[in-house]
């Protein structure tokens, strides 16, 4: 048995439908298995890598967000004591 059995690949028609021809290459892989397997397995790394980077991307943009919030709050409780000096 092998680790990549584990694994939980998309569909063969999603693969043929979504993964680029370099990758898929359907003229070989339609009749060899453990080339089909292989370049399933690229798809999937290829998935991967995309969906870390997407996932960087957002943890990114969330802190910047954070930070953002964190300064609104500071001015937001710096209003209230001059708008008490204003007041008096």
């Amino acid at each position: 048995r092998s680790k990549h059995e584990e694994i939980e690949l998309v569909s063969l028609e999603e693969f043929y439908k979504e993964a680029p021809p370099e990758i898929s290459r359907p003229a070989i892989t339609l009749s060899e298995p453990h080339q089909q397997t292989l370049a399933r397995l690229d798809w999937e790394l290829e998935q991967r890598k995309r969906l870390a980077e997407k996932y960087r991307e957002c943890l990114t943009s969330k802190e910047k967000i954070l930070k953002e919030i964190e300064v609104k709050k500071e001015y937001l409780s710096s209003l209230q004591p001059r708008l008490n000096s204003i007041m008096q």
